[in-house]
């Protein structure tokens, strides 16, 4: 566990992030049992302000490197990390909802959580097709020690950059934890969410798309 001493406010954002997955290295994961306690979590780790504009990240992720699954009106911006169990609930919980609410999910990867991290979000962006790479990563997701199941690469120059400058984005939402949904609501203002919603309240806040 993390140690009690005193940390900037820069660390504390980065520690909440990978307090989301040591959590669960002591208990089997179980996404249904667990739903309504990982929310509890994420909602006690929320930030109190971004450091820009959710508009301001909306159009910087329009120009960021990502894939897409689904090809409806309402998008979806994901941030994951390969390595991280929250992402992998998340990404589940949204297939069933994908043609009904006419979604286009929009993966951002990045990698900071794992040493490996980085090399496998590498690999997920580099192959001929990542959304089949991404499923590769997540079909064999290691539930005990939470690590994906892609095999990392050495990422090339240009997805190198692509890749720090995704992490940026997700550091200008004022907190440095994955997963991170943002979503454009029926005022046509985009929202971010940072909490990991069970399947009940992921369908409810979707209800919000426009």
């Amino acid at each position: 566990m993390f140690s009690s001493v005193l940390m900037s406010k820069k660390s504390w954002l980065y520690s909440m992030g990978l307090a989301f997955s040591m959590a669960l290295m002591t208990s089997s994961f179980s996404p249904a049992s667990q739903a309504s306690t990982l929310g509890q979590m994420a909602a006690s780790f929320a930030p109190k302000r971004t450091t820009a504009s959710s508009a301001q990240i909306w159009q910087r992720l329009n120009h960021a490197r990502w894939f897409v699954q689904g090809s409806g009106p309402h998008i979806i911006y994901l941030i994951f990390d390969p390595n991280c169990p929250y992402c992998h609930l998340l990404i589940q919980e949204l297939q069933s909802l994908i043609k009904p609410d006419q979604l286009s999910i929009r993966y951002v990867p990045v990698g900071f959580l794992e040493p490996s991290s980085t090399g496998k979000a590498a690999a997920i962006l580099e192959a001929k097709n990542p959304l089949k790479a991404l499923w590769e990563n997540e079909k064999g997701f290691t539930e005990k020690g939470h690590d994906g199941a892609i095999q990392e690469i050495l990422p090339s120059t240009a997805t190198e950059k692509a890749l720090k400058n995704n992490l940026s984005i997700l550091e200008a939402t004022g907190q440095k934890t994955v997963p991170t949904m943002l979503y454009m609501d029926s005022h046509n203002q985009a929202q971010i969410v940072w909490q990991v919603l069970d399947a009940k309240n992921l369908a409810q806040t979707l209800k919000g798309l426009h």
